[in-house]
C-alpha cells in the first residue's frame, strides 16, 4: 500500500483567510451533497481543494480520511484522522472513525484508546461499545471483551452485530452452545445474512452435529455462492465425514474464487492431500507449488496446515528419489492403514507382511486421537473409523496408525494428566485427577476395545502401531521437561504394547525402531518432528513387527 503522509506544513498551517474560509465553507457543502450522494472519487477531490485552502479544516479532514479508509487506503486515512482528533479533540465522533481505522491496520491496543475517548463522552453508545469489545477479543481479554458485548445487549438486546461477534468470541473460548444460541439470534431478524450461517455450521461443527453444519453451510452458499470460506467450510465438514469426492469439489472452487492468500493456499493444500490419496500424482506437485507459499508465512496461525503442508513436500521429494531407485515386486495384496496423517507416510508403500507383498493404502481421518476413538460420546471420529472398518473386504489386513497426537509435549495425555494435577479437578478430557500410568492405560483400553469391536465383525486381521520416539525442537524445554516426555512415551509404548498382545493383536513397534535413548529419536527416521520417512515404516515391519 502506498503510504501518504501529512506535510508537516499542513499540521502548523495558519487558519484560511476570511475569503478563503468562506470559500472552503461553501465547498464543504457542495462536498456534501456529492459525499451523500455516494461518489466518493468527486467528493474526495472537493475535500482536497479545501484542504489546500485550509490545510487544518477539521471537516474536510475528518470526512476525506473516512472515504480514504472506505477505499482501504488506511495509512492515509490515519494521518488525516489523527490530525483532524488533534484539532479538535473534545469532538467525540472523531475518536470513534479514528478507532475504527486503527482496527482495519491491527492496532487494537491504539483502538481500544481511541474508543474509550468517545465512550467517555457517550458510555451507553452501542456500536462503539460493540467495537471496543472486538478490539479486546482480538487482544485475547476475553473477560473484558464478554462485559462490553453484555453491555452492549443490555442496552440493545436485538443488536444483530453484538450478537455475531459474541458468538465469534464463544467459539474462541470453545462455548459452542452458546455461539450457536448468538448466530441463531442473528438469523431470526437477518436470514440473510451469510456469515451467520458459514459460523453457525462452525459451532455445529464442533458440537458434533455434521448434517446440520453442512446444512447451515450450503443455506449460506444459496445466499453467497461464490463465498470461499463457505465453499472452505463445507470441504472441510465433508472431509471429515469421509465425502472426499464432494470436498474435492468445494476445494477447488475454493481454488477457482481465489487469486491470493491463505484461504487459496489452504484449499491447494488439501487438494493435494486428497490428490495423492486418490493416487493422481500429476496434480499432486502443481497443487503444492501453490500451497508452499504459505511456509515462512508468519501471520498465518493455522499451525496444523503448516506442519502438513511441509510434510507434503517432503513426501513427495521422498517418493521422487525412491523411484528412481526401488524396484519393488508385484502386490500380492493390500495392507489397509487407517489413521491421522501418519497414514500418509504409509500410502501406496510396499510392505511385506506375512510373507506377503502389500501395497498399502492409506484411509484419513485427519486429526484422529486415540482418546476421541475411545470417547463414551459418538463422534465423527470413530463414525468415520466404524465406516472404514464395515466397509473392508473381509478377513483384509489393516494397520492402525493413531496415538501420536495423543502423545505431544505440548497437548494430549499428558498436558492434561498436568492439569489436572495442578487443579486437583477433572480436565478437558472429563478424567478424574488419577495417575499417568492409570491415564495412558485408561485411554488405551477404550481405544483398543471400540477397534477390536468393530474389526472382529469383518475378521480383520489388525496390527496396532506404537508412537516413535520425540524429534522435536529442544529450544524452550528444559532437560527436566524433555526428560519427562522421555518418560511418557515409553511407559505409552510400553502400555499399547502389552494391552494389544493380551488382545492377540500384531504391533508394529516404532518406538524401539526410532528410541535412540530415554525416548529421544536416534534421527535415523524421522521425516519431520511428527512423522517417520517412508522407508522407516518399511524398516518397522522388516525389523520390528511383532506377532501374536
Amino acid at each position: 500500500m502506498h503510504k501518504k503522509k501529512i506535510p508537516a506544513a499542513a499540521k502548523n498551517a495558519s487558519p484560511a483567510s476570511h475569503a478563503g474560509a468562506s470559500q472552503a465553507a461553501q465547498l464543504l457543502q457542495k462536498a456534501l451533497l456529492v459525499h451523500q450522494a455516494g461518489n466518493l472519487a468527486d467528493a474526495a477531490a472537493i475535500y482536497q481543494q479545501i484542504l489546500a485552502i485550509d490545510a487544518r479544516h477539521f471537516e474536510a479532514l475528518q470526512f476525506l480520511g473516512m472515504i480514504r479508509r472506505s477505499t482501504g487506503q488506511l495509512q492515509e486515512a490515519l494521518d488525516l484522522l489523527t490530525l483532524a482528533a488533534s484539532i479538535k479533540p473534545a469532538n467525540t465522533i472523531i475518536h470513534a472513525s479514528l478507532g475504527n481505522v486503527l482496527m482495519d491496520l491491527e492496532r487494537h491496543a491504539d483502538a481500544i484508546v481511541s474508543y474509550d475517548r468517545f465512550l467517555s463522552a457517550m458510555p451507553d453508545f452501542a456500536e462503539v461499545l460493540n467495537n471496543k469489545a472486538n478490539a479486546l477479543s482480538a487482544l485475547g481479554r476475553e473477560a473484558e471483551a464478554m462485559a462490553c458485548y453484555e453491555h452492549v445487549l443490555r442496552q440493545q438486546p436485538d443488536f444483530s452485530d453484538a450478537h455475531f461477534n459474541r458468538g465469534n468470541l464463544y467459539m474462541d473460548m470453545r462455548q459452542y452452545a452458546q455461539a450457536l444460541a448468538d448466530y441463531e439470534h442473528v438469523l431470526r431478524s437477518h436470514p440473510g445474512h451469510f456469515q451467520s450461517w458459514n459460523n453457525r455450521g462452525n459451532a455445529l461443527l464442533k458440537l458434533e452435529r455434521l448434517p446440520e453444519a453442512r446444512q447451515s453451510y450450503q443455506q449460506g452458499l444459496s445466499i453467497a455462492p461464490d463465498n470461499p470460506e463457505l465453499h472452505a467450510c463445507l470441504a472441510h465438514a465433508y472431509k471429515i465425514t469421509g465425502q472426499l469426492n464432494e470436498a474435492v469439489q468445494h476445494y477447488a472452487k475454493v481454488l477457482e474464487l481465489t487469486t491470493v492468500g491463505f484461504p487459496r493456499q489452504n484449499a491447494a493444500l488439501q487438494l493435494a492431500i486428497l490428490h495423492y490419496v486418490f493416487g493422481n500424482q500429476a496434480n499432486v506437485d502443481a497443487l503444492l507449488h501453490v500451497a508452499k507459499d504459505m511456509l515462512g508465512n508468519a501471520l498465518i496461525k493455522d499451525k496444523g496446515s503448516l506442519i502438513y503442508c511441509a510434510f507434503m513436500l517432503k513426501i513427495q521429494l521422498w517418493w521422487q528419489i525412491y523411484r528412481q531407485q526401488a524396484q519393488n515386486p508385484q502386490a500380492q495384496g493390500t495392507l489397509y492403514v487407517i489413521g491421522e496423517s501418519h497414514i500418509l507416510s504409509a500410502h501406496n508403500l510396499p510392505v511385506t507382511y506375512q510373507g506377503q507383498h502389500l501395497q498399502c493404502k492409506g484411509l484419513w481421518i485427519e486429526g484422529c486421537t486415540q482418546w476421541q476413538i475411545g470417547k463414551v460420546e459418538t463422534n465423527h471420529y470413530q463414525q468415520l473409523m466404524r465406516h472404514y472398518l464395515q466397509a473392508l473386504p473381509v478377513a483384509s489386513s489393516v494397520l492402525i496408525t493413531i496415538g501420536e497426537i495423543d502423545c505431544r509435549i505440548d497437548s494430549g495425555i499428558l498436558k492434561a494428566s498436568k492439569k489436572s494435577a495442578n487443579t486437583g479437578t477433572t480436565d478437558a478430557h472429563n478424567t478424574p485427577n488419577i495417575s499417568l500410568a492409570q491415564r495412558v492405560q485408561d485411554v488405551i483400553v477404550a481405544f483398543l476395545d471400540f477397534i477390536v469391536a468393530h474389526a472382529r465383525l469383518c475378521q480383520l486381521k489388525l496390527i496396532i502401531s506404537g508412537v516413535p520416539a520425540y524429534f522435536i525442537n529442544e529450544n524452550g524445554y528444559t532437560g527436566d521437561q524433555l526428560q519427562e516426555f522421555g518418560q511418557f512415551l515409553t511407559l505409552f509404548n510400553a502400555s499399547l504394547k502389552q494391552q494389544v498382545a493380551e488382545r492377540g493383536l500384531d504391533f508394529l513397534d516404532v518406538f524401539t525402531l526410532t528410541d535412540g535413548g530415554g525416548g529421544k529419536s536416534n534421527q535415523q527416521w524421522h521425516i519431520d518432528e511428527h512423522h517417520l520417512r517412508p522407508d522407516g515404516i518399511i524398516e518397522a515391519f522388516s525389523r520390528h513387527l511383532l506377532t501374536s
